[in-house]
Parts: structure tokens; C-alpha cells; sequence
């Protein structure tokens, strides 16, 4: 099959290709993970502990802002896509990607809004000067508009794996490319901001250019998209769920930072952060895991194959629990030399986040395939109320445990919110699978 031609005929799911997937987006989050500890150590060493707080706080609420803006148009184009793609209907799957194209488009425009607000909001809490409120505004608007959700939804319905690691890596070479340049230049916050700008840009071109080789043909039907709800009863009900749900995952993270920054200061923001990103760097499989998984299960319900379904959803969950185990045990045994080497001694206090957030993330690839079997099975309100229950939570430990000790309280706020999660989500996954056909 050329580029460019469409899969005619979606291939049977099962969990061969999850992990081939898995494989795939690992080898391009792996390449990047490495690549982030080059990039990682010279921010830190270079910027000093203050600094790189304000660096982080500024890439958190740009981050804060694209979630609770972004429709998670991948999902969409994943759920919806799979009918038309194997009809082959290609202008129903062109309506389908305008239409997704088109919400990523209005969410970043109002995104823009959300972040002019925003960092007139917190320049002053944060003790930001006007020309560093600017460049947050300015650095806010490029990651807004760096929109590649929708192609990332092309590669992943036509099972282009591969391709969408190599376009993912884009932003780790970028960014070590951008800071070794910085360095070199004499580093400073805004040479950083610049640097991490251009990587979004960068990979969202990236993404683009790929998604426009491989469904080119579709992409040249879009004309009609607005008619794209019609053709599938319940998408903006999804959209607006996935939106919702995304939002509340992804706020819960960096509402975490914001706030240590807040009531602790910059520096302690900077050693949050630093710990959370290494703590996620050892259970990045938990995100390409979600990503195929979803697919794949997209795949079983749409051929109404439930025996498939359940075989994936065991396998994959017995397969997650092991890989969280061994996350905690490398969490014990080397995250603190990986923690002085990448950033320095100056963070060594650090340590006691990472074994916190790194375990926080290890819970969370625990139940990796809970929400995705959720989404795929339509449960998607049900994946949401989860999801509000367990920000809820997150947000009750905060306000409770922050005041009195600090970040060290933010991170056991994310490891006790994980851990409820983790509860939560696994029961309604399997009365999704396993309970009533009404559930």
C-alpha cells in the first residue's frame, strides 16, 4: 500500500499490536526521553534553581491553558474514523478531519484569549517583570498554536505508528538543539522560551507533513465538514467529554505546579517540576501504552468482537501491573543518582518528589488500560465523572496538605489522588468489559 492510500480494511485488534504500537511510540518517547536528560541538565545547571522555576511556571501554565482547551481531536478522529476508513468512504473520513481540524483551530483561539488573562493574572504573584509577562504571553500563544492533535489522530487510524514516533521525536531534538544553542549564546530565561517555541512549532510541523503524506486524499475532502455531527450521532457529546476530561487529567498536573509556586516560590516550583519529569520519564510507557491501547480496542468494539475485547483488556492489564512494580523498585534503587546527575547536587533535596511523583506515575500506568477501555466502549461520561472525582480528591489533598508541608505536600496529594484513581477507574473498567451489556 502506498502513502498516501488509506488502510481500505481495518486489520483485527489484539494485543500483538498494541505492544508492536507501544514498540513504535516507545522507541520515538525513549529517543526523546534520553534526549531530555541533555536538555533537562543544561536548564537547570545553566539557569540556576530560581530561574529554572520561573522557566517551569511559565511552561506549566502555557501547558494548563492548551488542556483545558484542546478537544483532544485524536481521540475523535480515532473513535469516529474507523467506520468511514473501512467503507472506504474517504470523503466521510475528510468531513471527519476538517471538522477536528476545525476544533483544534477555534480551542487555540480561544485558548490565546484564556492566556492574555491568564499572565496578566499571575505576573504579579509570580513577581514577573512586564517584559517577562510578554514573553510567557508570547510563548503561551505559540504552544496554543502549534495545533497537531487531529494529525496525530490520522497516523493512529491508519495505523502509522511508526511514522508518528519519528514525528514525536521532533520536539527532543529540538529542544537539546535549542539549548545547546542557548548555552552557547550565554543562557538566559527567554533564550530557553524561544528555544522550547520553536521545538512546538517544529514537531507540529512535523506531524502535519506526515499526516498530509499518508491521507492526502482525505485531507482534500473536507469540504462539508460541518456536517460531520450528523454522520456521527454522539461526537460532539464525545468531544466535549474527551475536552473535559483531558482538561481535568492534565489541569490536575499542572495546577500541582502552579500552586507550589504560589505558596513555596519559584525555586520550589523548579524542583517540583524537575522531579515530576523524571518520575514520568521512568513510566513514559504508560502514555504509548494508553495511545495504542485505545486504538486497538476502538478496533475490537467496532467489529463487535467482545471476546477480543476481554482477552485484550486482561492481557494488558496483567502486563501493566508488572511494568508499574518495576517502576517503583528503579524509583528506590537509582533515582537519586539519576536525580544529582541530571540536574546537580542543588537538587538532591528533591528526591524524596521524585520516589512520590514517580510513584504517582507508576499507579497511573497500573490502570493504563482502564480510561482508554472506558472511551472505546462508550463510557466516555463515565470516564469524566471519574476523572472529576479523582481532580476532586486531588485538589482536597492540596488544600489540606500544601499549607503545612509544602511541595513534599503537593507530591503526596498526586500519589494519594493516583492511588484513588487507580481504584476508581479499574472497577468501572471492568463492569464495562466484563459486567452487563447495558452498563
Amino acid at each position: 500500500m502506498q502513502a498516501g492510500e488509506g488502510d481500505d480494511v481495518p486489520r483485527p485488534a489484539g494485543l500483538s499490536a498494541v505492544l508492536q504500537n507501544a514498540l513504535w511510540l516507545l522507541a520515538g518517547k525513549g529517543f526523546g526521553a534520553i534526549l531530555s536528560l541533555g536538555y533537562l541538565a543544561l536548564a537547570t545547571r545553566s539557569l540556576g534553581v530560581s530561574q529554572f522555576g520561573q522557566f517551569v511556571l511559565i511552561l506549566g501554565l502555557g501547558q494548563a491553558i492548551v488542556a483545558i482547551v484542546s478537544f483532544q481531536t485524536w481521540q475523535i478522529v480515532v473513535r469516529y474514523g474507523f467506520a468511514p476508513l473501512g467503507a472506504g468512504d474517504r470523503g466521510g473520513v475528510g468531513r471527519l478531519l476538517g471538522f477536528c481540524t476545525a476544533l483544534d483551530i477555534a480551542g487555540a483561539l480561544v485558548g490565546c484569549l484564556i492566556a492574555w488573562g491568564g499572565t496578566a493574572l499571575f505576573a504579579p504573584r509570580f513577581g514577573w517583570s512586564p517584559a517577562l509577562t510578554d514573553q510567557a504571553l508570547l510563548f503561551c500563544i505559540v504552544m496554543l498554536l502549534s495545533i497537531r492533535s487531529t494529525p496525530v489522530g490520522i497516523l493512529r487510524l491508519f495505523d502509522r505508528f511508526g511514522v508518528g514516533a519519528v514525528a514525536d521525536s521532533a520536539t527532543s531534538v529540538a529542544r537539546l538543539v535549542g539549548a545547546l544553542i542557548v548555552v552557547h549564546l550565554g543562557a538566559s530565561l527567554t533564550g530557553f522560551l524561544i528555544a522550547w517555541a520553536v521545538a512546538e512549532v517544529v514537531t507540529a510541523a512535523s506531524y502535519w507533513s506526515f499526516a498530509i503524506w499518508i491521507a492526502g486524499p482525505s485531507l482534500r475532502r473536507v469540504r462539508g465538514f460541518g456536517k460531520a455531527p450528523a454522520e456521527h450521532p454522539g461526537l460532539l457529546r464525545f468531544a466535549a467529554v474527551t475536552n473535559l476530561s483531558a482538561t481535568l487529567g492534565t489541569i490536575s498536573n499542572q495546577v500541582a505546579v502552579l500552586l507550589v509556586g504560589l505558596v513555596a516560590g519559584p525555586a520550589a516550583a523548579g524542583g517540583y517540576r524537575l522531579a515530576y519529569q523524571l518520575g514520568q520519564s521512568l513510566a513514559r510507557i504508560s502514555d504509548m501504552v494508553a495511545r495504542s491501547m485505545f486504538a486497538e480496542l476502538t478496533r475490537a468494539v467496532h467489529a463487535n468482537e467482545a471476546a477480543d475485547l476481554k482477552r485484550l483488556f486482561r492481557q494488558s492489564s496483567r502486563l501493566a501491573y508488572g511494568a508499574a512494580v518495576v517502576i517503583v523498585a528503579v524509583l528506590f534503587l537509582i533515582g537519586k543518582p539519576a536525580l544529582v546527575m541530571v540536574a546537580g547536587p542543588a537538587y538532591a533535596s528533591s528526591y524524596p518528589l521524585l520516589v512520590l511523583l514517580g510513584t504517582a506515575a507508576a499507579l497511573d500506568l497500573g490502570g493504563v488500560s482502564f480510561e482508554p477501555t472506558l472511551m472505546a466502549t462508550g463510557h466516555a461520561g463515565v470516564a469524566f465523572r471519574l476523572r472529576l472525582a479523582k481532580a476532586l480528591v486531588l485538589l482536597g489533598l492540596l488544600a489540606v496538605l500544601m499549607p503545612r508541608i509544602g511541595a513534599l505536600g503537593a507530591a503526596l496529594a498526586m500519589a494519594g489522588g493516583s492511588a484513588i484513581g487507580l481504584a476508581l477507574f479499574g472497577a468501572s473498567a471492568r463492569h464495562a468489559v466484563y459486567g452487563s451489556p447495558n452498563a
